[in-house]
């Protein structure tokens, strides 16, 4: 409630600030007007004007007294003082327009894609006049509100509030408006044919036949300790390969310490996506978020801290107001959408399978920054590794297990698009508690590693450990030194 009064703070400070100065300088000149009446025509004067027979109001309202810089100066004031009723009105009426779309589509993903779709489109555009309208109000109003006070204008601060808020203005529409409608995501790893990796594939393509699921078209094996499928366009690296459609993610340093039966229930989990076309609303989500993303991002950048700030912090605030909110509907039906493909994972594997996965993968996944650090540390000294993967899983097999599962249970498992629901509630749903899977998942058995569907996953490893310190060196986390340290 505390961050939604100041939301509606930020909407409104600029135009009841605007009716203020315009109030203010209006009852200035109604006062400089009585003083002229009264110096001209005395006690007839000051009775004509209680009467409202020359009140300013009627002055100004005869064709020839129209064009006079007095007149003038009073049409735009009280200009001044409706324009910012109206953009006040405008600017709550857009923030309760988005909170009423959220009620309304929370229950729904498509209600929720019908609603927001065209709504960043038209949040932007009734933005775009929003920002130029609080600008208008800021700049005439401080121009007048200083004439009238100090008699004097700082033009310079004026005028960088009105062109911080047309060039922000400007610059967040065509960021937002810019997006891609093909969504696309980049990855470091390798791309597994089938050719290369067979009883991989066939592993993958019998369990999405026993779901009747589609199976992926590709199958991309990196080092981040991560697994996920999706519709987008995946370009991996080094090499910029696209590959288009559906696409599987495995994180080859997790099948090292995860079964056949685990992994089989993890794919089992992703290809749920596949068949509550979870992957296709994220493909219709990605312009949403990444629209008012990047439209953000150009307006955090405009104006810095100077006057121009001024004019965009409503049009921040409405922006962030709708991005919170369309994450937040989208995360109430995704954690469903999770719990569902939990329980299909399950189907093809077993609730225990599935929940000593999700265990082992949040307490171990933790340990990929200690090996990053290590390779960093070595490439440093001028040395280098040669295959990660089976230092991860020596260190993850090794390690001490007494305390590596206090707050798994309550962590959520992050994907590029969403955020699934905590652990403890996935395996609680699957029927089963955290501690009587507790031992089980901390067990580590190298021998039956999932790995082994690869005909060469040594030779892969090494392949993608090269190219993990490569690219460490590349964006200048670790550097070699001249001289290579014995």
């Amino acid at each position: 409630m505390k961050k939604f009064l100041l939301l509606i703070v930020f909407i409104g400070a600029i135009p009841v600030g605007g009716y203020i100065a315009g109030t203010y300088v209006e009852l200035d000149l109604q006062n400089q007007w009585a003083e002229f009446i009264i110096k001209e025509f005395g006690s007839n004067g000051l009775e004509a004007i209680k009467t409202g027979q020359l009140s300013i109001e009627r002055f100004c309202a005869e064709p020839d007294a129209a064009g006079s810089s007095l007149c003038q100066t009073y049409s735009y004031v009280r200009l001044l003082k409706s324009t910012s009723v109206v953009v006040l009105m405008a600017g709550l009426g857009l923030l309760f327009t988005i909170f009423l779309g959220v009620r309304i589509a929370s229950s729904s993903r498509s209600l929720l894609l019908n609603l927001f779709s065209p709504g960043i489109k038209i949040v932007l555009l009734g933005l775009f006049a929003l920002t130029l309208a609080q600008g208008a109000i800021a700049t005439y109003g401080a121009y007048i509100l200083e004439a009238s006070i100090v008699h004097r204008v700082h033009f310079y601060l004026i005028g960088g509030i009105g062109l911080g808020a047309l060039f922000g203005a400007f610059t967040m529409i065509k960021a937002g408006f810019s997006v891609s409608r093909r969504a696309s995501t980049t990855v470091l790893g390798k791309v597994i044919s089938e050719s290369s990796a067979p009883e991989l594939w066939k592993f993958v393509r019998e369990i999405a036949a026993r779901l009747g699921a589609t199976p992926p078209n590709n199958i991309v094996m990196g080092l981040e300790p991560n697994f996920y499928v999706t519709s987008a366009d995946v370009v991996v690296y080094p090499g910029a390969h696209k590959q288009p459609n559906e696409t599987l993610y495995l994180s080859l340093p997790l099948m090292r310490i995860l079964s056949r039966n685990e992994l089989s229930a993890i794919i089992g989990h992703e290809l749920g996506h596949f068949m509550g076309e979870d992957t296709k609303f994220s493909l219709r989500f990605y312009p949403i978020y990444a629209g008012t993303r990047q439209a953000l991002v150009a307006l955090s950048s405009q104006g810095k801290d100077g006057p121009g700030k001024l004019a965009l912090l409503p049009a921040l605030a409405i922006l962030s107001f709708f991005m919170e909110q369309f994450a937040k509907a989208e995360r109430t039906i995704g954690r469903n959408r999770e719990l569902e493909a939990d329980k299909v994972g399950a189907s093809v594997s077993s609730a225990k399978s599935l929940s000593t996965s999700l265990l082992k993968i949040g307490a171990f996944a933790p340990f990929w920054n200690s090996i990053v650090c290590l390779m960093v540390e070595a490439l440093n000294k001028g040395k280098s590794y040669t295959n990660v993967c089976s230092l991860y899983a020596e260190v993850a097999a090794s390690s001490n297990k007494q305390d590596l599962l206090n707050g798994v249970a309550t962590m959520a498992m992050v994907h590029p698009t969403d955020t699934h629901p905590p652990t403890g509630a996935r395996i609680q749903a699957l029927g089963l508690t955290v501690e009587e899977i507790r031992e089980e998942s901390l067990n580590i058995d190298l021998d039956a590693s999932s790995a082994n569907l690869l005909a060469n996953p040594t030779e892969i490893e090494e392949e993608l450990t090269e190219i993990e310190q490569r690219m460490l060196l590349e964006i200048g986390a670790a550097s070699l030194p001249e001289t290579p340290q014995q």
